[in-house]
């Protein structure tokens, strides 16, 4: 197993994206002056607001060099051990449906859905056919982000219906170089199917 020391710059950074748990993980009473410090601006969310630099955290805290790394290497390694009994929070979901038909975009969320589509399963949205011109798509992926206390999930759905070996082929030629990830962006699928040598 390869050791790894995370660095307390990168340790601040992570602990942000999980900012409004900071109070309820760490409770104790040697990082209230950090939980405090780090809560009390929306760091994470404002784009506006720089994150805070480790001399700014020193000055806000009182706290010297040496006892806010320590602190901050405690608190980072208490998430990932077992033994410390703490659970992350993520109960809050918001789902985000992004939608493509030939380049005609649009995107609604939505909070909570019963079934969460999977890749290559049908969606029909009827009340979508005036943005994007079809209601008929297909989940080409599904991404998820963990942060705050929200899972985000965003479907990526494509108009038409879903072929498993135009997928493959299309990782594969990605993986070979015939086809680059700007391709695979800019172009049509017939025309990424005519690059390639197959029918359209």
């Amino acid at each position: 197993m390869i050791e790894h020391t995370p660095s307390p710059k990168h340790i601040l950074v992570d602990l942000l994206a999980i900012q409004c748990q900071l109070k309820t993980l760490f409770p104790e009473s040697e990082y209230e002056a950090i939980v405090a410090f780090l809560t009390a601006k929306d760091y994470y969310n404002d784009y506006e607001l720089a994150y805070p630099t480790l001399k700014e955290v020193e000055v806000g805290t009182g706290l010297k060099t040496a006892s806010l790394r320590k602190f901050l290497l405690e608190m980072y390694d208490k998430i990932f051990n077992p033994e410390a009994n703490l659970r992350l929070d993520f109960g809050k979901t918001e789902i985000t449906f992004y939608l493509n038909n030939y380049k005609i975009y649009g995107q609604f969320v939505v909070n909570d859905i019963k079934h969460l589509p999977r890749v290559g399963e049908k969606v029909e949205l009827p009340f979508v056919n005036a943005k994007v011109n079809s209601k008929h798509f297909y989940v080409e992926k599904v991404d998820h982000t963990f942060e705050n206390n929200t899972q985000k999930i965003l479907l990526w759905l494509k108009n038409g219906f879903y072929n498993s070996y135009w997928e493959f082929r299309k990782d594969e030629a990605l993986l070979k170089g015939e086809i680059s990830l700007n391709d695979e962006y800019a172009l049509y699928d017939f025309q990424l199917k005519e690059k390639l040598g197959l029918p359209t």
